[in-house]
């Protein structure tokens, strides 16, 4: 709700730094879930992350697969909250702050940097928040992820 408000609010206005602003809010708000709601839920907040849990056997199938419902019952709560705060003239996305490929790229170009930025956070969470080793560094696990989202 708060990444793609961001982006509804402000997408393409002339002389802003809109895509900074918007990046920004998701990696706050992403390092805020992560602090606030990490010990309940492992802050599995993105669907490629509980992937690479399960991969990694950090959970279970099964466990992925519920906590895989949960955000995609979240993601349609979220858009709906937004259809309610934004009235459609006041989306400047026209989209509810989705992506889309831009003029000038082509889509295999947004997959390798979709595939390569997922990767990034996956990577972050489990070498951060997961791996045995990084224990002591375990309170700064989420501004790291935070800055993986940004």
């Amino acid at each position: 709700v708060i990444g793609c408000g961001s982006a509804m609010s402000i997408a393409k206005e002339q002389g802003s730094a809109w895509v900074l602003q918007v990046s920004l809010t998701f990696g706050l708000a992403i390092t805020v879930l992560a602090y606030g709601i990490g010990h309940y839920s492992g802050g599995q907040i993105n669907c490629a992350v509980t992937f690479g849990l399960v991969l990694a056997n950090q959970i279970t199938i099964w466990q992925g697969i519920l906590n895989f419902f949960a955000q995609m019952l979240g993601s349609v709560t979220g858009a709906a909250i937004l259809c309610l705060m934004y009235p459609p003239n006041k989306d400047l996305t026209s989209s509810l702050g989705s992506n889309a490929v831009s003029d000038g790229w082509k889509p295999i170009q947004a997959c390798a940097g979709e595939f390569m930025m997922t990767f990034l956070l996956v990577f972050t969470v489990l070498e951060t928040a997961v791996n045995p080793m990084s224990e002591a560094n375990r309170p700064m696990a989420c501004l790291a992820i935070g800055f993986a989202v940004f």
